[in-house]
Formats: structure tokens, C-alpha cells, sequence
């Protein structure tokens, strides 16, 4: 048996069965660490070149600032805040000193927009050019991926599928036309702000980030719940800007909202009556917030287009199945 033939979730099925000590585990892309009268939250990425990034798409200090943007969004996705991390930086002996040193400035400058610093780490030569960070959190009431029962609503935050419209105009050589979905890619924001006012809250019944598409992670979600989810793929938001390229590069814009990844949107269940509260919520941290389905009892996700089941094309990213 290889991992191409389980994937990245069959794989972490698997090890679930050797985690202990954390009332997440390796299904959670965050542990939670019970310490004193709060919690540690514990989170850890790599990038890799030719896998995550290409460097000739945009400038060091921006992979600087997603390198640490997307563990934080990790304890986003728990109602946390970001506090210290590591860096393990393997780097081929040829790589250019002035391009790490600009790479630790976008680095320095997520650092002080997330509220947290830099604690260590390693440097290691290797072939190809790898970021590995670990970021610890943390929060007094974490949300987990279990929590979403039958009957409550399903929200994500802003625009999915815009980081994944960036990635095509950067493969396609176009992306001077739409400058801001290819920041979206090279520069993610995490929805920080907003997981926190959640966890304070106790308005969101379960949460997760959006990183390996919409459907996938929804997914996620409703299988940790023991639940399952339909989608009404009419109130799912799609950007102007993301139709615009869609309809520029010939593609189906419904493609990269359900199964784009990397938007590192929030993801959400909330009880029917936490309506008001949601939408309080999402404006007091300036940041759009859609309803756009519910939780069942039935299992699986079903997508509906005015009623009628509707599959898209395109669910989300498995490391080792997508190729």
C-alpha cells in the first residue's frame, strides 16, 4: 500500500490511532493542550517549493507572510490567537542571502500584524527549498471540528474560491489584470479577528479553515461532528472579480469556490438562533459572513442549486491523490 492509494486523510485516519494527550488529534489541524486555566493550541505547515509556491511568482516577503499566515490561520480556525512560533528553514546552498533576508522581513511583518514573535528554529541544506513552522496559540474556549449538530446553519466568510482564481493567472500568465486575487494566493489574511469573537462568543457550534477546498473541508467538519450537511450553491458568494477571470480564462468559477483551497476563509456551524449574534459578530470584525447551507442528519454533503442536487466538478485537494 502507498499513499497514493490511502491519501492525506486515509493516512490520517490512520495515525489518529497513535494520538494521545490533546482533545484534538491528527483529523484536527490544531492540538489543543489543556495548561492552567486556558488552553495551549499547537499547530505546525510546511511549504515546498514546486509544491506550494513557485519563487518566480511573486516577491520573498510575501512567502514570508504566508508561510506564517497560514499556521495562524490554523489557530484561527480554533478561536485563538497566534503567540510564538519556530522556523526550520531547508534551503539549497545556491539560494541568494538576499532572498532569505527578504523572506524573514514578510515574515517579521506577519508577525507583527498576527501579534506574535519568532522563538527559534533551525536552518538545514536540502535540494529543494522547504518552510516548516510551528506556531503555537492561544484561547480560553477553543471550538473544535465536533461540535455542529442536525439543524444548525452552515457560514463561511468571504470570497472562496478567490485564492484559487489567483493561482490560475499566475499559471497563466495573466496576473496583471486582477492584482487583487493573486495577493489573495501570494498573501492570505487570516480571518483572526473573527475566530476569536466566535470562541468569546460561544455563537459558532464548530469551526475549520478553509484550506483544502469548500466541500472537502466541510467534509472535515461534518464527519467530526457526526453529521452531515447540505449546501445551497446559490447563496455561496462568487466576487466580481473572480467572474471576471473565470469568464477571461474560460473557466467555471463554481470549480475554484467549491474546490479551490487556500482561502483560509472560516468555515462555521451556529445554532438557528445565534443568527443575530453571527451577524453582530461578523461586522464588529469587518468581515463579510454568508449563510449558505445546514447541517442533517443524513451523512455525507449534498450540494443543491434551487433545490435540485447539483454535483461540481471539483471538491478540494488531497496531497497525494491530486498529482
Amino acid at each position: 500500500m502507498r499513499l497514493a492509494d490511502v491519501g492525506e486523510f486515509g493516512l490520517l485516519d490512520r495515525l489518529g490511532l497513535l494520538s494521545a494527550g490533546s482533545a484534538g488529534g491528527p483529523g484536527d489541524d490544531t492540538a489543543v493542550l489543556p495548561v492552567g486555566d486556558g488552553v495551549l493550541l499547537f499547530t505546525a505547515d510546511a511549504l515546498v517549493e514546486g509544491v506550494h509556491f513557485r519563487r518566480d511568482w511573486g516577491r520573498p516577503e510575501d512567502l514570508g507572510w504566508k508561510t506564517l499566515a497560514v499556521n495562524a490561520s490554523d489557530v484561527a480556525a480554533m478561536g485563538g490567537t497566534p503567540w510564538a512560533f519556530t522556523l526550520t528553514l531547508s534551503a539549497p546552498p545556491d539560494l541568494p542571502v538576499s532572498w532569505i533576508e527578504a523572506f524573514y522581513r514578510g515574515l517579521r511583518e506577519a508577525a507583527r500584524a498576527f501579534g506574535c514573535f519568532l522563538a527559534g528554529g533551525d536552518t538545514t541544506a536540502a535540494r529543494d527549498l522547504t518552510l516548516s513552522l510551528a506556531l503555537l496559540g492561544r484561547t480560553r474556549s477553543p471550538i473544535l471540528r465536533s461540535g455542529a449538530r442536525p439543524g444548525d446553519d452552515l457560514y463561511v466568510s468571504g470570497f472562496p474560491g478567490e485564492s484559487a482564481a489567483g493561482l490560475a493567472l499566475l499559471q497563466a500568465g495573466r496576473e496583471a489584470r486582477f492584482p487583487h486575487l493573486v495577493r489573495r494566493h501570494l498573501r492570505p489574511e487570516p480571518r483572526l479577528a473573527l475566530g476569536a469573537a466566535l470562541a468569546g462568543s460561544g455563537a459558532a457550534s464548530a469551526l475549520i479553515d478553509v484550506s483544502d477546498g469548500l466541500l472537502q473541508d466541510l467534509g472535515h467538519l461534518a464527519r467530526a461532528s457526526g453529521a452531515g450537511a447540505e449546501v445551497w450553491a446559490e447563496r455561496v458568494p462568487v466576487s466580481a472579480d473572480l467572474g471576471r477571470a473565470a469568464e477571461g480564462l474560460g473557466a467555471d468559477p463554481r470549480g475554484w469556490v467549491f474546490g479551490g483551497g487556500e482561502d483560509y476563509e472560516l468555515l462555521f456551524s451556529a445554532p438557528p438562533g445565534r443568527r443575530g449574534a453571527v451577524e453582530t459578530l461578523a461586522r464588529a470584525a469587518a468581515t463579510p459572513v454568508w449563510r449558505i447551507g445546514r447541517f442533517t442528519p443524513e451523512p455525507g454533503v449534498r450540494v443543491l442549486a434551487h433545490g435540485a442536487p447539483w454535483a461540481p466538478r471539483r471538491a478540494g485537494h488531497d496531497h497525494f491523490r491530486s498529482g
